[in-house]
């Protein structure tokens, strides 16, 4: 790789992350896996080779080890990205055929007008600028799938059209005005619901994972209602020490449904730190009615 294409590279990254790049005995070779990569997802699709890196190097972090940065860049999802922002002709129609033929597929319980309708606000909202800020695809870090990145901007602009044209329809199918009227976040309360059966599922996968101590402890102080007291009785302990016991099978329970919920769900990280947020403040109550099925 010609050394101005690697210092065009070091110019555009984050100048806190330079050092750390120009220390890194690999970055050569890891700029030209990067373009190979690139190059094998889109042959089809012409690639400016200077761009392309510059546009990565503008989307690193400050901060991290160099190999690590680099490894975790999604080369393939990120130079698609660029080059739709570029105006290529054949990577928007990839755009169109690969991510946005599945906005069907990502929200399966709306009428095919409004998909097709939504399809239509998310290609611009994708590729167009909108207020003097660059379109929306710009801000694609290349961290994560593209599709997934794309699934969530998708859900964003659904959330916004059904808090500007509510639909009258009854209360328990209403999970959007329901939580506006009684102070709970609405997006929170919409991605629960859409999302009600995988969480169930998610729920008693994680329950089946652990030991029967944890799974007894929380059946009897929140299923039949025993106290601390009555659970350190239960199991000839103390007070202080059946509390542990609980706090911790309650802890446990958390970090598992957090993995069920990844492995099952494309969700952003700030979609699934909200949506564990919303489990966690009703996790009695789930408690209460998944372990008495």
């Amino acid at each position: 790789m010609p050394s101005e294409q690697i210092e065009s590279f070091l110019s555009h990254a984050s100048p806190a992350l330079v050092p750390a790049l120009r220390a890194h005995s690999g970055l050569e070779a890891a700029l030209e896996g990067l373009v190979r990569e690139a190059r094998g997802a889109w042959p089809e699709v012409h690639m400016d080779v200077s761009g392309f890196l510059s546009h990565v190097a503008r989307r690193l972090p400050s901060s991290g080890e160099a190999h690590e940065v680099l490894a975790g860049l999604r080369a393939g999802d990120t130079f698609l990205a660029f080059a739709c922002m570029r105006g290529d002709a054949r990577a928007m129609e990839a755009l169109d055929t690969r991510l946005l033929s599945q906005v069907g597929t990502w929200l399966p319980r709306e009428p095919p007008a409004r998909v097709d309708e939504l399809r239509q606000l998310l290609r611009q909202r994708l590729l167009v600028p909108e207020g003097g800020a660059p379109a929306k695809l710009a801000s694609y870090s290349g961290r994560g799938p593209l599709a997934q990145w794309v699934r969530a901007v998708a859900l964003r602009l659904l959330i916004d059209q059904q808090r500007a044209s509510p639909r009258e329809v009854p209360l328990e199918q209403a999970p959007v005005a329901l939580a506006e009227s009684i102070g709970v976040d609405p997006e929170l309360a919409f991605i629960r619901q859409r999302h009600q059966e995988d969480f169930r599922v998610a729920f008693r996968s994680a329950l089946a994972r652990l030991d029967s101590q944890e799974r007894n402890l929380l059946r009897l102080h929140h299923v039949h209602g025993l106290s601390v007291d009555s659970v350190g009785a239960t199991y000839q302990t103390s007070r202080s020490t059946a509390a542990r016991w609980i706090v911790r099978a309650r802890e446990r329970l958390m970090a598992l449904i957090r993995e069920e919920l990844t492995t099952r769900l494309a969700l952003t990280p700030d979609e699934l730190n909200s949506l564990l947020r919303l489990v966690q403040s009703q996790l009695d109550v789930s408690l209460h009615q998944l372990m008495a099925d």
